[in-house]
């Protein structure tokens, strides 16, 4: 019996081994993942003043950089109120349970089966008489377990790619949540730039009302003609209409605020209206970019699943080669129950069970080329995300800089404006000229300080896209 079960094993073994299916000859190359350079969109900015070199001891949300309390608490009330990010964790709860599942199916199975059957035997059936023919109570219960031996990695692989996609599933949470604290920020800024642009706006119209009102006294006098007039009226109604547009404005900003947060729109009346803080400078990221790029979450997503469709290769090459499980079954079977749980009634098998692809190589070839250009397909979406991310670096870091600089332009604009002012307020005091001009210099000021408003906003905005752009400083475990 010893020799006879050796020869079994042998016999198993040449057979696994003939059992082979052949790998295709030739298979696709693989696209090369991309690694974009970015050393000439960072040459000098270390000594760009729209930047300087933060605290290495702080690490905190990207957002905190803006100094602004009640920015901070509408992103985080958006990110734990939205209805979209809950539905993105349970989706990662069922990715890692997936995950889970498959490790447990590559490693050792069990199964258990338990069955009372109340029965009457044929008298011309498997049985004589008198136990054919008779009417009798069969009772089984059997306990098995099975292994998969992992040769070729298969189980493996199956482990890795589930891992990926789970991976992949939380990052593009916090691709979400990214998502979502940009747009919040941006809408933010938005609302806040409206909010104080209506305000100079509001100024703005007083003064072409005095103007007016001082165009029409002089026209009663007879000392203008109404052509004056016409013209302060015509810009007296330019600028209602450029007020009345900008309110509508802040009630959608306000509304989309309220929207993001998951609140209705009348919650929104309760936001404070703040003027924006004028950061000088924000500070430069200590990592190079293409560091930090390959923590943005939809880039690690993106990886994740390059991992997952790698490994699925692996599985579809494991296919080619014969599948050996071992099983092994302890039961106990009685056609009588009085004698079911004797030890005369216990029976048992082992042996390997071993599937032979050596037949289905079509339809393995097949299967292997699907995931062979899922592959290509990851790859290319991550060479695609990571080389749009860089543009997106570069993009935002000069549009910091730039309008870091048109800042510092418009500071002198506006105090050569105001200088204006003061000079003509003093002839008017002295006598030199009437108010007219002095309205005019009063309503050019306010101008120059709504520029300055807009670009404070588009400051904080073009800072906004970068944080996002470089992935609001998000770790991954992917190693």
């Amino acid at each position: 019996m010893r020799i006879h079960f050796k020869f079994i094993w042998l016999a198993i073994g040449i057979g696994i081994l003939a059992g082979c299916a052949p790998l295709p000859a030739k298979s696709p190359i693989q696209p090369i993942i991309a690694k974009p350079e970015l050393q000439q969109s960072l040459a000098g900015l270390a000594r760009d003043p729209a930047f300087h070199t933060p605290d290495v001891s702080q690490t905190h949300e990207w957002w905190n950089s803006f100094q602004d309390q009640q920015l901070n608490r509408l992103i985080q009330m958006a990110i734990n109120g939205n209805p979209t990010l809950v539905a993105a964790q349970a989706r990662i709860d069922q990715s890692r349970q997936a995950a889970r599942l498959v490790a447990l199916d590559s490693g050792l199975r069990f199964n258990s089966d338990a069955s009372v059957v109340r029965q009457h035997l044929s008298q011309n059936g498997l049985f004589p008489p008198p136990l054919g023919g008779s009417t009798l109570n069969e009772g089984d219960i059997s306990v098995g377990t099975a292994f998969t031996l992992d040769w070729w990695g298969k189980n493996r692989a199956l482990i890795q790619s589930a891992i990926g996609d789970s991976k992949a599933t939380e990052a593009e949470q916090r691709a979400a949540e990214l998502t979502l604290a940009g747009e919040v920020a941006d809408a933010y800024f938005n609302w806040l730039d409206i909010i104080a642009r209506i305000n100079l706006e509001g100024k703005i119209v007083e003064k072409r009302r005095l103007a007016l009102q001082l165009a029409e006294s002089r026209l009663k006098r007879g000392m203008d003609s109404s052509l004056i007039s016409s013209q302060l009226e015509v810009k007296l109604l330019q600028e209602q209409d450029n007020l009345k547009e900008m309110e509508a404005q802040s009630i959608i900003l306000r509304n989309r605020l309220a929207a993001l947060t998951g609140n209705g729109p009348d919650w929104g009346s309760d936001l404070k209206e703040s003027e924006i803080s004028d950061n000088n400078t924000f500070p430069l990221p200590q990592k190079l970019p293409l560091d930090l790029l390959a923590q943005r979450p939809d880039v690690v997503a993106l990886k994740w699943r390059v991992e997952a469709a790698g490994s699925r290769i692996e599985v579809a090459k494991a296919d080619f080669y014969p599948n050996v499980d071992l099983n092994l079954m302890l039961g106990l079977q009685s056609l009588d129950l009085g004698n079911w749980l004797s030890t005369k009634s216990w029976y048992a098998s082992f042996g390997p069970a071993v599937h032979i692809p050596l037949f289905n190589v079509r339809t393995l070839s097949t299967r292997l080329g699907i995931t062979e250009t899922e592959y290509t397909e990851a790859v290319s979406q991550y060479n695609q995300a990571i080389i749009q991310a860089a543009s997106q670096v570069a993009d935002a870091l000069t549009r910091v800089s730039s309008i870091y600089a048109r800042k510092q332009l418009q500071h002198t604009a506006t105090a050569s404006a105001e200088r204006s002012q003061r000079f003509q307020s003093e002839r008017y005091e002295s006598g030199l000229s009437d108010r007219l001009p002095v309205l005019d210099e009063e309503i050019a000021t306010l101008a120059q300080h709504v520029r300055e408003s807009k670009l404070q906003a588009d400051h904080k905005l073009a800072m906004v896209s970068l944080f996002v752009a470089l992935g609001g400083n998000y770790e991954s475990s992917q190693e």
